[in-house]
């Protein structure tokens, strides 16, 4: 009986620690998970909250008056372009091939793209079809 007694309670040991392993185990999971993610998210494009500005700056576009400023932007391979809607209405930043695409950015919001290759870029607005720019690189 002592021994039937001292297996149950080895068992019931065991199963507690499988259960934490097992629970940690998932805890790593869900961090590498958020870690995939956030990399992903950093490699290319983003959007993010942006305060008010007078011009823009080097490799910035302003979205304002229903038009993208400049219209037309040069860089560098590798360079990354940020979009910044200054309008009070919703716009998109939307690659004329289907490359990019910023989703509604709403009033104050910027999005972020990063070109790898060398080539020129033609984008649009897709709410507004008069709106129309380029991004060349070099």
């Amino acid at each position: 009986m002592l021994h039937k007694a001292v297996y149950v309670e080895n068992s019931i040991k065991l199963k507690k620690q499988m259960k934490i392993k097992i629970e940690s185990s998932k805890l790593i999971l869900k961090l590498a998970a958020v870690m995939i993610i956030a990399l992903n998210i950093s490699s290319g494009c983003s959007k993010s909250n942006s305060g008010t500005g007078g011009t823009p700056g080097a490799n910035e576009v302003f979205i304002q008056s229903f038009a993208f400023s400049p219209s037309t932007i040069t860089i560098s391979v590798n360079s990354s372009v940020t979009w910044t809607n200054k309008d009070g209405v919703a716009h998109t930043v939307t690659s004329d091939n289907s490359i990019f695409d910023s989703g509604l950015l709403e009033p104050n919001v910027s999005y972020t793209r990063q070109f790898t290759t060398v080539g020129t870029f033609n984008y649009h607005c897709t709410v507004h079809s008069t709106m129309l720019g380029k991004v060349i690189v070099q």
